[in-house]
């Protein structure tokens, strides 16, 4: 067995249609139904342009089969740190912030030709963009 990519990132809040629009108005997401629901306030995918689900949503009172009862939708990101997205773009995402008026840091590493974009999404869990030149 290898890995390859990183497939997707599933996150578990009590706010499923904000967290969609969260990321649909940051990163031009598309909000997809979830195979098996189409109720978009309790699960979506959400795909780059290619149509590749990325973020799975699912309503935190809502568990999977082998799960006992509901999932604890704590804020912030538990013991994940952040999730890291390979972008492109960094310019028009900078004002895309900006025009949004949402707070978010950068940093540089040059020795990567690396820029990075760090924010929150509603949930508190850390994005880390980053820019490779």
């Amino acid at each position: 067995m290898r890995i390859e990519a990183l497939d997707h990132v599933n996150i578990r809040t009590s706010d499923v249609l904000g967290t969609s629009r969260f990321f649909a108005d940051v990163l031009s997401m598309n909000i997809r139904p979830s195979p098996g629901s189409d109720d978009l306030a309790r699960a979506a995918w959400l795909c780059d342009a290619e149509g590749r689900a990325i973020i799975h949503l699912g309503d935190a009172d809502i568990g999977y089969s082998w799960e006992e009862g509901a999932v604890v939708a704590a804020p912030g990101s538990g013991r994940i740190h952040h999730v890291a997205l390979r972008c492109v773009g960094y310019d028009q995402m900078t004002a895309r912030l900006e025009a949004q008026q949402r707070a978010f840091h950068t940093n540089s590493v040059p020795a990567a030709n690396l820029r990075q974009i760090f924010l929150e999404d509603p949930n508190g869990i850390t994005l880390e963009l980053n820019f490779f030149e």
